[in-house]
């Protein structure tokens, strides 16, 4: 009977872990550390001296992140360890689950993860990259030519500015064109006629001028 409840504690345990784990209070600061981290990592043999020091910094992480689900679930250190070396804790799906884990105890396994973040990162960038310039190789395209769909879509663009261009032009001429007509209107060779006018006037005003003369002049006898 006391078997079967241990046995029972282990199984809740390992389950209350496994839950922790999936959740975004585990897995953002996690995450967030490898891509903040991965860059400097390579699958080169030789370790550097720099990840020892990320190293340290990510054992100090799980262990921080670990004492306060614990300390919120309410499962002492005891219970934990026994429960993580818990046949239950050793399937595949476990492990795969306690990954990030179980590298805070690995040095080879943290690195291993660490180099394939990077990888991951890389291809991740290289991709967008990629899509941004149009060139993609057909596995990530299914076979469609973006180059040419990105090529088509600026000839469009230009195309439309070309035609704005063209049309503000035909109308700056056609402006052009207008104020020429509105200067010729007003130009000398349309106002000749007007000297005349005022010559005409003169002699009008002339001769009502004499006609005025002659009915002001005093009419003494010869």
């Amino acid at each position: 009977m006391a078997a079967e409840e241990e046995e029972g504690d282990v199984e809740w345990v390992v389950d209350t872990i496994a839950g922790f784990l999936r959740g975004p209070a585990w897995s953002i600061p996690i995450l967030e550390f490898m891509e903040q981290k991965c860059e400097v990592f390579d699958d080169e043999e030789e370790s550097k001296l720099s990840y020892t020091e990320i190293y340290q910094e990510y054992q100090a992480l799980v262990e921080k992140l670990l004492e306060d689900c614990l300390k919120e679930v309410g499962i002492n250190e005891e219970k934990f360890q026994k429960a993580f070396s818990s046949p239950l804790a050793k399937t595949h799906t476990s492990q795969a689950i306690l990954q990030t884990v179980l590298a805070a105890e690995d040095f080879r396994l943290f690195k291993k993860m660490m180099v394939q973040k990077n990888i991951e990162m890389q291809l991740q960038a290289l991709r967008i990259i990629k899509e941004r310039n149009g060139v993609l190789p057909d596995c990530l395209t299914e076979g469609s030519d973006v180059f040419s769909e990105i090529e088509q879509e600026e000839m469009k663009v230009l195309r439309e500015v070309l035609r704005k261009s063209k049309e503000e032009y035909e109308m700056e001429q056609e402006r052009k064109r207008t104020e020429e007509a509105r200067d010729k209107l007003k130009s000398p060779d349309i106002t000749y006629s007007l000297p005349g006018d005022s010559r005409e006037a003169v002699k009008v005003k002339e001769s009502t001028a004499g006609a005025d003369d002659s009915e002001k002049t005093p009419k003494f006898p010869l």
